[in-house]
């Protein structure tokens, strides 16, 4: 009986203290409308609008970089990507919402106008005029404020670069 006493002891006690945060997901819950903003912040082509999504201890992790962007890197990498691709465009073909969690299913295109910073190498290069037309997805993690904390990008990088006329190294 006391072993029964304290289990139910310490489960009353966590689901009290997990109520405020469980509180706010469920009278908030993330919903396609989260996916929409993402969308729409990236077609805005305005990073301030596209930074204001993430939680300030953000990662990302997106396949081109050699490891994961907190904020300052997102900011500058995707500054750069603004430049390099300035009629960016991301169209939602599917969203899939599970708890805190989101798939963003896009189709990604763009033309490459402006100078392109390789992550690895930190080559410029400059823009050929290609253009480029692929699907991604992206796993995005929410907080309950709807910040998003941490964001998984996948593309096929070897269709991009074939059709902006990159040789594969």
């Amino acid at each position: 009986m006391r072993l029964r006493t304290t289990i139910m002891f310490f489960g009353l006690f966590i689901m009290t203290a997990a109520r405020p945060a469980l509180a706010e997901m469920s009278a908030n819950p993330i919903a396609r409308a989260d996916v929409e903003r993402w969308a729409a912040a990236w077609n805005s082509r305005n990073i301030e609008t596209v930074m204001t999504l993430f939680s300030p201890d953000v990662v990302i992790y997106q396949p081109s970089n050699p490891k994961p962007l907190d904020a300052a890197g997102s900011r500058a990498f995707f500054s750069m990507i603004y430049k390099a691709y300035p009629d960016f465009h991301v169209e939602l073909t599917d969203v899939l919402v599970d708890g805190m969690k989101a798939v963003s299913v896009e189709r990604v295109t763009g033309t490459w106008s402006g100078p392109y910073t390789d992550p690895v190498t930190k080559t410029v290069i400059s823009g050929n005029g290609r253009k480029f037309d692929h699907p991604g997805a992206m796993l995005l993690t929410y907080r309950p404020d709807h910040k998003i904390s941490e964001v998984h990008i996948f593309w096929d990088q070897l269709m991009v670069d074939k059709q902006l006329g990159i040789l594969p190294k």
